[in-house]
């Protein structure tokens, strides 16, 4: 028993080399969740959450303790001010000279824009905490949408691969957490 454990590490660190860590990350987490946010299946993936921040934690049930990147920890207020409920689409921006650190531009719905609007006015200024999964990814100073675009840029500096992450489901996401209200009967016309 123990020697075929042994021999199985070798092939796990040979399929982690020779995929590369984004891939190999990919692969792991996948499993057999469907990529259609309509089946049964499927569960969300890079969920973005925003939340204030607490400089002064009471250690209340509405305050938290996250990890962020960087070692540190910061104190937020669970109530989310934003979610990906409300996230169209994401984009990746590279950061010039430094492609492994990247920005982010959100899409929002109607009521998304909103939502931002009254977060940039409430927190101007001052900085946010943008969660992934429950993960502390950033910090960044939200911004009002253009006039004329419903576009937002994030300037908080996420990984690549979490950013990646953000561009491939937010359309997965908003589709799953909004669905279609004409395909909530279909299954009674299956034939």
């Amino acid at each position: 028993m123990l020697k075929k454990f042994f021999m199985v590490i070798p092939a796990i660190c040979l399929m982690f080399f020779a995929c590369g860590c984004e891939e190999f990350r990919e692969a792991m987490e996948s499993g057999s969740v469907s990529e259609n946010p309509m089946s049964e299946d499927y569960q969300p993936r890079f969920v973005v959450g925003v939340f204030s921040t607490v400089q002064y934690p009471r250690a209340t049930e509405l305050e938290r303790e996250i990890e962020m990147p960087n070692g540190r920890s910061v104190w937020i207020n669970t109530n989310q001010s934003f979610s990906s409920k409300n996230l169209l689409d994401c984009k990746v921006i590279a950061r010039p000279g430094n492609p492994d650190v990247c920005d982010l531009r959100f899409k929002f719905d109607k009521r998304g824009r909103i939502i931002w609007e009254m977060l940039a006015g409430r927190h101007r200024g001052e900085a946010v905490v943008l969660a992934v999964d429950g993960r502390g990814v950033g910090k960044f100073i939200p911004e009002f949408p253009s006039v004329k675009s419903n576009w937002v840029t994030l300037r908080v500096g996420v990984d690549a691969y979490t950013a990646k992450g953000l561009a491939k489901y937010a359309k997965l996401n908003y589709d799953y957490y909004n669905p279609d209200a004409g395909k909530w009967f279909e299954w009674m016309f299956e034939k």
